[in-house]
């Protein structure tokens, strides 16, 4: 009888940590191709990057995600930009947005600029809108 319940038990764990898998950062690597130019979006551990065109300077980037990001009603609680890269992070103002913080990483790797974008909660489709409606704004 003793094991009966323990197996039951166990079972009961295995339900329950299945259903919690779910909510958790993909752990799966999911890739899309994103804009017009297009470019890889590659989302993983609450994560989206890719690799913008070369040539494509890291002020443009932050410079318009910035623009973007005040007219969405967003609240920049921090920003800052070098020659090595920029990094933002916004809340969103007034609970317009489906999220409570987005941040916006950039870095140069060889002669691209690699940007992630970062949802808080982490929400993958809402990530890629993020990144297509900064490529549009980019004209990519």
């Amino acid at each position: 009888m003793f094991y009966r319940s323990m197996i039951g038990a166990g079972l009961v764990v295995i339900s329950v940590l299945a259903g919690c898998r779910a909510s958790g950062p993909t752990v799966r690597e999911s890739r899309a191709w994103h804009g017009q130019t297009p470019v890889m979006g590659s989302y993983q551990f609450g994560r989206l990057t890719t690799d913008l065109p070369p040539g494509t300077p890291i002020e443009s980037v932050m410079a318009v995600a910035r623009a973007m990001l005040y007219r969405q009603g967003h609240i920049i609680e921090s920003y800052s930009i070098s020659p090595q890269g920029g990094r933002m992070v916004a809340l969103a103002g007034g609970g317009i947005a489906p999220y409570d913080k987005i941040k916006f990483s950039t870095s140069f790797e060889g002669s691209t600029v690699v940007l992630e974008i970062n949802l808080d909660p982490g929400n993958e489709n809402r990530s890629r809108v993020v990144l297509e409606s900064l490529l549009a704004e980019l004209g990519m």
